[in-house]
């Protein structure tokens, strides 16, 4: 069963994130982060139609997402991050997005070592 991620769905807190929020950037993706005061992490993903199709942008998205559910363990609380797709993104195969995500996540000092507890 797949764990639910919680999201960012409110205009302030995206507001918040373009305002403060501190960026990591790679080609096939930008994370952007900023502390959100909470006991919990929330995301949010844009998939831009610069990436193609719907068919394409959801794609990309639900890899983005599958991603973020397997290190969601590993994420320290407190945080609201805005992932980014760029074109990049839809060539990229899942390991490289995934390493691409472990990368910046671990950049933004959001993601505990391999094997920490919660």
């Amino acid at each position: 069963m797949a764990i639910p991620l919680e999201t960012l769905r409110r205009p302030a807190d995206f507001a918040t994130l373009q305002r403060q929020g501190t960026i990591r950037a790679h080609p096939p993706v930008i994370v952007r982060t900023v502390r959100n005061e909470l006991d919990r992490t929330r995301y949010a993903f844009s998939t831009g139609r610069r990436l193609g199709g719907a068919v394409v942008r959801n794609r990309v998205r639900r890899r983005l997402r599958e991603i973020v559910r397997s290190l969601a363990s590993r994420v320290a609380p407190g945080w609201d991050v805005l992932i980014v797709a760029r074109p990049a993104s839809v060539s990229a195969s899942y390991a490289e997005l995934r390493d691409v995500v472990v990368r910046l996540f671990g950049r933004a000092g959001i993601l505990r070592p391999e094997g920490s507890g919660a």
